[in-house]
């Protein structure tokens, strides 16, 4: 068997159905042996960024493991954002990249280029990978593809990466004779929950902290069970958002004002697969919560980094769950109803915090938001991309069935979310898909509404178009004196949207008030792709606890 046949076939093997990239020569050979199995599809994207990005979502959303190719020296440096993005919120995915001639890669180490396109991907890429290698024997081909593929689904799941120089990919060799992986044993260290019990039993304002890593341990279901069990109040982080129902919105920097008095007000926080980042806790750890806290997390890595004192669970976050679940059926906890209402009264005094003053100008997008995702499906996934238009999705949405919210948090790349909505609609194309993005990040991989147009993909893309970039535009305004270097209109502007609309052929809706939503019902009903412009003002900002600080010390309780 050679390499790339064999390489194909192990993504068969593990029910992998669709593969992204970009081709080049370097990674032709394999491309068509993927092909060739009549089990994967290739899909062709306009540009490896995007492709990282397919993959990633295709990940998220299936549960299974994302995969991207490309071709030597720029297709793999193109890889390299979405890479560190899947990376950095835990995402399985596998990226292959073709390399030149292998005897060009081995010789004359000094020189800095012997071939064509001969760059050394892997050093590049380790620092945001869980591996990388590069294959120089055909017959470690199977040990790197299974530790490869263990490695990013296990523990902690990550991004890795395989660099196959082109001619090693026609190479035969026999896999009965070659050298296989075998998974390292984890030692799990005994869960002890004792002092867990102890102060769920005590606690007057308990809090969950619902994080993404909740989702990544597949342990929605005990989350849910606990939930009954205690009756305590939940809040997520914004990759949290999506995982239950029921939650009190997202708590962060730029979350929603009821969330966050209720992060500084609770006794206990249980915070449950949470990286605890800046965006999260804000610049001043200590301002965060009075709070015991207990963190659980598979990665040991994140525990007491940023409050010490905490109480530090190195664990499954479902096997945790399931453990806990068994001894809080035993007890009896106190009542957490009024405590319930103290935070649904927050919710009704401070959700308008989110909405723009009325006499601006243009459509309010948080009210705009909670306005449409009315129409949405119980299965709908919902992307979005980075910037303004990321948090005014992200206080306005409310999970409802199996809906996903898919969001670059770790990385925080604009361009996101175009590509991730290929991603999910390839996954899934019967689901209903919304694409959110700003018109700055729509034009980062604006290249791949040709693939969304050549296969008639129902992906809605709503954009809040402003016609700069808001948040950059927000904080020169607030520390650089209004000097709004590349972010007033004679700098940065977005392209005629319905002229975009008609290049591509795609349908195109301009809305200008909250009174034309209902005109789009219909549209979210077919399965056509559109965009769907929204007027936002050029000023339009987002509100923050810095700017809340008097609400929340009228609202703090002291015991």
């Amino acid at each position: 068997m050679i390499v790339a046949e064999y390489i194909a076939k192990f993504l068969v093997d593990k029910n992998i159905h669709h593969v992204f990239g970009f081709q080049g020569g370097a990674i032709l050979k394999l491309v068509d042996e993927i092909v060739a199995t009549g089990k994967i599809e290739y899909v062709q994207n306009y540009h490896e960024q995007a492709s990282s990005f397919c993959a990633d979502a295709y990940s998220r959303v299936t549960g299974n493991l994302g995969v991207a190719l490309a071709t030597s020296g720029p297709g793999a440096t193109n890889l390299i954002t979405g890479i560190a993005n899947a990376h950095l919120d835990s995402v399985p995915t596998l990226f292959i990249t073709g390399q030149d001639y292998s005897y060009n890669i081995m010789n004359d180490k000094d020189v800095r280029s012997n071939g064509f396109q001969d760059l050394d991907i892997v050093s590049i890429v380790k620092p945001i990978t869980k591996y990388a290698a590069m294959i120089t024997d055909a017959a470690r081909v199977p040990y790197e593809l299974e530790k490869s593929y263990w490695l990013a689904k296990s523990g902690r799941p990550g991004a890795v990466l395989l660099d196959i120089p082109i001619d090693i990919q026609f190479k035969e060799f026999d896999p009965k004779t070659s050298e296989h992986f075998l998974p390292e044993n984890s030692l799990n260290e005994p869960l002890s929950t004792k002092n867990v019990i102890e102060l769920i039993k005590s606690a007057k304002r308990p809090l969950i902290l619902v994080g993404g890593g909740v989702r990544i341990g597949n342990a929605q279901e005990e989350l849910k069970k606990f939930v009954a069990l205690t009756n305590f109040p939940a809040v997520g982080t914004v990759n949290g958002l999506d995982v239950v129902e029921g939650t009190y919105g997202f708590s962060g920097l730029y979350g929603n004002t009821f969330s966050n008095m209720a992060i500084q007000n609770c006794d206990l926080l249980l915070a449950l697969g949470v990286r605890f980042g800046q965006n999260q806790i804000g610049k001043s750890p200590k301002n965060y919560t009075k709070a015991n806290i207990i963190h659980v997390d598979i990665d040991a890595q994140e525990l007491n980094r940023i409050f010490p004192e905490e109480i530090g669970i190195r664990a499954d976050v479902k096997e945790f769950l399931h453990l806990v679940n068994k001894e809080v059926a035993l007890q009896k906890l106190p009542d957490q109803s009024l405590w319930r209402k103290e935070i649904e009264r927050w919710m009704k005094l401070y959700r308008s915090n989110a909405y723009q003053d009325p006499e601006e100008e243009g459509v309010d997008p948080v009210r705009f938001f909670e306005i449409i995702s009315s129409f949405f499906s119980p299965d709908t996934v919902v992307t979005s991309d980075v910037g303004n238009n990321q948090m005014w999705v992200a206080q306005a949405f409310h999970l409802k069935g199996y809906q996903r919210l898919l969001n670059s948090c770790g990385l925080g790349s604009m361009g996101y979310s175009l590509p991730a909505a290929i991603g999910a609609k390839i996954a899934f194309p019967n689901r209903q898909v919304i694409a959110c993005m700003g018109d700055g990040g729509l034009q980062i991989n604006l290249q791949e509404l040709m693939l969304v147009s050549k296969r008639q993909m129902g992906i809605k893309c709503i954009v809040f178009n402003n016609n700069t970039l808001g948040m950059m535009r927000y904080l020169q305004k607030k520390y650089y004196n209004a000097r709004y270097h590349g972010a007033n209109p004679k700098d940065f502007s977005c392209v005629d949207l319905k002229k975009l609309a008609e290049a591509y052929k795609i349908g195109y809706k301009k809305v200008n008030t909250l009174k034309e939503i209902k005109t789009l019902r219909s549209i979210l009903s077919d399965e056509k792709p559109y965009i769907i412009d929204i007027t936002v003002s050029i000023d339009a900002r987002l509100s923050n606890r810095y700017d809340e600080e008097l609400f929340f010390e009228k609202e703090r309780m002291d015991d």
